[in-house]
């Protein structure tokens, strides 16, 4: 029986695990772009909350007649502004990692 196998050439590394891997490291952009989806989530969210116990009046009376439902939707206006200002912002203004440096007492 003949190895047909003979050419082939198995290396013995692993593959490198995710742990073992470098990470990148996130932007400051990168990261005030997902806080700002996250607004924009949470607005949304607290907008369809507010529109389910308007368009479900009959079955909580309560909810729908006492505050919540301003509540709700006052949220989502914060919610909707905090997204808005923060797109706003510009590239050069953003966030930016700093180191912390030493204090030096003498």
């Amino acid at each position: 029986m003949k190895d047909v196998t003979k050419g082939l050439t198995i290396s013995p590394s692993a593959p490198l695990t995710p742990f073992q891997q470098e990470r990148p490291r996130l932007s400051p952009n990168h990261l005030l772009e997902l806080v700002t989806r996250l607004c924009l989530f949470k607005a949304e969210r607290w907008g369809r909350r507010a529109l389910f116990y308007e368009k479900h009046r009959d079955y909580f009376p309560r909810l729908s007649a006492s505050r919540f439902v301003s509540r709700c939707r006052s949220l989502e206006a914060r919610y909707r502004a905090l997204a808005q200002l923060m797109f706003l912002i510009p590239a050069d203004e953003r966030l930016v990692p700093v180191h912390a440096v030493g204090v030096r007492r003498t």
